[in-house]
């Protein structure tokens, strides 16, 4: 197989060609038939989602207008006690029976009140009519079969889940289908019940609705989802609504609802609400689910709505399409293999003609004259032409090499004197660098000497700038500190001159308590001189005291002397003694009190007198102290303007030592500089000496060099004649 292909390269070039395109129309068609399979089931994924995602809406709206209805239901009943309570019950019936007037598609409506919640009236209705038990509460069930409404009593309540739920949640349910006989056929309806509550809020009664899920049947069975696809329904208990692939299953647990497998993505898109999907193998082939989750109104029940389709029909497209493109890929690979084929032979053959002539040249005489002819100006006809001109160019370039080689020769000769002359004038060179070579040694020398010397300087000068430097900062310094003292006198003048007012104040006010003071010891001086008047007073009321009672007892010895006649004088003489010796005590306590509050009063006048003295020294030291506030005050103000000569002296001593530091600045900066100039004349004397050392054995190389080129020279002339040789075996 080798033989076969390294022998023809059509072959070689048809082999590889049909690899390559074989490989790239296998990527090409694996790539577009990938895409178009991802195209393809992600379209059918949108589609599903999307079809799931409508019906589960339209669903939805269906369930919330019962939602709705149950709401505004329990929004109308919860206003009973506003009703007085002999119509209750008939405002009740009547909202029951209006309910399923206005909505067919509702197939019952009741309400339980709890015992004596709704009134008082229970015994009074205990098996009252078909409506009542003997418990005679409120417990209508409305029916609608489509031909009349009537009520009945409501029974078998007491512990289903629709009756006991929304009291113990507090809130509306969405009940899960169950199987309803109207007009003698059984119909599946789903449900929804809400707790009655009264003004207080307490739950005192529920309500429920029920809804034929006929027409939502006929709605999700009639979709139409490819060819065998189907809808479904299941509620949030499992169970299933309504089946469009087997209308047996309704009324059933559904089975993916309930596998191990795909319970969970029930119970996730519970929580947050997210559409999911999955794959099932149902016996006859796999099966693509999709769920879209939904809940009715406010309701926390979450229902699901189901697109079932065939795995093999979503697929099918796919499949065919892929069948397709491969055979497309496989008859254009077999054309394009024999188009190249063909072509390939046909500028083989055209190639071939080129080989001959290139084995003339190689293997013949040498021959530069031979020519292709250009027949095409395609790619062969290039390159036979770029052929032609390439063997112009050799022969006229072995033209010119033979010509050049005799010229050579000559010069070769020549050449060969040359390198005599100028091995004698390197010599002389060499012996002229090692002189110039001394001459820097002893300049650089000097210039390290100097270096040194400028160094010393220029440790001098930043030594005096450093001293310079220290001598700003404590002028510095000291400026700071005399602008703070100068502050704080300015300071303390201030506080002065405050203080000043307030010693002012505070003299005022002495002055004015002084005089208070004064006042108030003349009217202690008026009280106690009308106190002692008061108790003489009081004295001549004990001495009248004293003589009416004695003549009150003469009177009585008088009346006594009278016998009947002076008994009545008796008495009036008797009233009289009595007055007259309460008197004499009222006045005893007058004279105790008078005695005592005069004593309080020479103490007051004693305490106010000591106050008065001490008004006046206050008085006296408060002018004291404002003649020493003001000496101070005087003294801080001349020792401020003293301490701002002495800060306006510092600041010129600082801007003078500013200067000086500018210019020692300025010192430092040029002996760096002179510095720096000595140390790059230093490196320079330095290079320059490397330099020379190199030029030296530069040029011993050069001498060297040169006696090696003067034997090259005698050999390039040998190689010369033989290249002259060489070159006469072209025919040109």
């Amino acid at each position: 197989m080798n033989n076969f292909l390294a022998k023809s390269i059509s072959r070689q070039l048809s082999v590889l060609i049909g690899v390559i395109l074989f490989i790239l129309l296998l990527l090409c068609s694996v790539f577009i038939t990938m895409n178009v399979h991802s195209a393809f089931e992600e379209n059918a994924t949108n589609y599903l989602e999307a079809t799931a995602e409508r019906y589960g809406e339209s669903t939805g709206k269906i369930l919330t207008m019962e939602w709705n209805i149950a709401k505004t239901l329990q929004a109308a009943i919860e206003g009973y006690e506003d009703i007085p309570e002999e119509n209750r019950r008939d405002y009740i019936n009547n909202l029951l029976k209006h309910t399923l007037e206005l909505n067919p598609d509702l197939v019952d409506a009741y309400c339980a009140f709890k015992a004596n919640k709704l009134d008082s009236f229970d015994s009074r209705y205990a098996n009252y009519d078909d409506t009542y038990d003997e418990t005679g509460r409120l417990l209508p069930y409305w029916t609608n079969d489509g031909t009349s409404i009537d009520c009945c009593v409501l029974t078998e309540y007491e512990g289903s889940f629709w009756y006991e739920e929304p009291m113990a949640a507090n809130r509306g349910i969405l009940i899960q289908p169950n199987l309803y006989e109207v007009a003698g056929k059984e119909i599946f309806v789903c449900g929804v019940a809400f707790p009655i509550h009264n003004k207080r809020g307490e739950i005192v009664g529920m309500l429920g609705v029920d809804m034929s899920l006929d027409k939502l049947n006929e709605f999700l069975t009639e979709a139409e989802i490819y060819e065998n696809g189907y809808l479904s329904l299941i509620a949030h208990t499992g169970l299933v609504a309504v089946s469009g692939g087997d209308a047996d299953e309704a009324g059933q647990m559904s089975k993916d609802f309930s596998d191990g497998k795909t319970s969970s993505f029930f119970k996730t898109a519970s929580k947050n609400r997210t559409a999911f999907s999955f794959e099932s193998d149902e016996g006859n082939g796999d099966i693509l689910k999709f769920y879209q989750p939904f809940s009715a109104g406010e309701a926390q029940e979450v229902w699901f709505l189901g697109v079932n389709v065939p795995a093999e029909e979503v697929h099918a497209s796919v499949q065919n399409i892929s069948i397709f493109m491969i055979s497309v890929f496989a008859g254009t690979l077999l054309v394009i293999i024999l188009l190249a084929y063909f072509i390939i032979r046909r500028v083989v053959k055209e190639m071939e003609k080129g080989v001959s002539a290139m084995k003339n040249i190689a293997q013949g005489d040498g021959d530069l004259t031979v020519r292709m002819e250009v027949r095409s100006h395609n790619e062969l006809g290039k390159m036979y032409s770029y052929f032609n001109n390439t063997m112009e160019k050799i022969q006229g370039s072995i033209t010119q090499v033979k010509e050049v080689n005799k010229v050579m020769q000559s010069q070769g000769a020549e050449l060969s004197d040359n390198m005599n002359d100028t091995a004698a004038s390197a010599n002389q060179i060499t012996a002229n660098i090692d002189s110039v070579n001394r001459q820097i040694q002893l300049q650089g020398q000097n210039v390290r000497e100097a270096s040194e010397s400028i160094a010393n300087v220029n440790n001098t000068v930043q030594s005096l700038v450093s001293d310079i430097q220290s001598q700003s900062s404590c002028v510095s310094e000291s400026s700071g500190a005399i602008e703070e003292m100068v502050a704080n006198i300015k300071s303390v003048t201030d506080i002065l001159q405050k203080n000043g007012g307030t010693i002012k104040t505070l003299e005022a006010s002495s002055e004015s308590g002084r005089r208070s003071i004064d006042d108030t010891v003349q009217a202690t001086l008026k009280i106690k001189q009308q106190s002692e008047a008061l108790l003489e007073a009081s004295n001549v009321i004990q001495n009248i005291a004293e003589q009416t009672n004695l003549l009150a007892m003469n009177a009585a010895i008088e009346a006594a002397h009278a016998g009947e006649s002076g008994k009545g004088f008796s008495v009036v003489a008797d009233e009289i003694r009595k007055l007259a010796e309460d008197s004499n005590e009222q006045g005893k306590q007058i004279t105790t009190n008078l005695t005592e509050v005069l004593a309080s009063i020479n103490e007051v006048a004693d305490s106010t007198t000591a106050v008065q003295e001490g008004f006046a020294k206050i008085y006296e030291l408060t002018q004291q102290v404002a003649q020493q506030e003001l000496t101070i005050m005087n003294a801080m103000q001349e020792q401020s303007e003293g301490g701002n000569q002495v800060l306006l002296a510092i600041k010129q001593i600082n801007d003078v030592t500013v200067n000086v530091r500018q210019d020692s600045d300025t010192m430092e900066k040029a002996s760096l500089e002179i510095n720096e100039k000595m140390a790059s004349l230093s490196r320079l004397t330095e290079e320059i000496t490397a330099s020379m050392d190199e030029m030296s054995m530069g040029m011993e190389s050069i001498n060297q060099s040169i006696n090696k080129v003067n034997d090259l020279t005698h050999k390039n002339a040998q190689n010369i004649e033989t290249l002259g040789q060489a070159v006469d075996k072209f025919k040109v």
